[in-house]
């Protein structure tokens, strides 16, 4: 439905997306809210405080949603940049 398919579904939250700082980043916010490090955007995807869900769906229905894995980082890149990353403030 998110994709490419009119309407809403329900969702419920898999995750807590939580900034290098380890300040939350909201939903609501826009991509400057997520702090930069060593150049890029980082977000860590913590396990959720507590079970929430909305009702998900596009906002824009003329434009299909997607996303493309890159590639897979290797351990030591991993390692590099969870060391530059605070424990979570809430």
């Amino acid at each position: 439905m998110c994709r490419d398919l009119p309407g809403q579904t329900s969702t419920t939250g898999s995750f807590n997306l939580v900034g290098a700082d380890g300040e939350w980043i909201w939903n609501e916010g826009c991509p400057a809210d997520i702090p930069v490090v060593d150049g890029v955007r980082l977000v860590v995807l913590d396990p959720p405080p507590y079970e929430r869900s909305w009702p998900a769906g596009r906002f824009f229905p003329g434009m299909t949603g997607g996303l493309v894995l890159e590639r897979v980082l290797a351990a030591e890149e991993s390692s590099a940049l969870l060391a530059q990353v605070a424990q979570p403030v809430r």
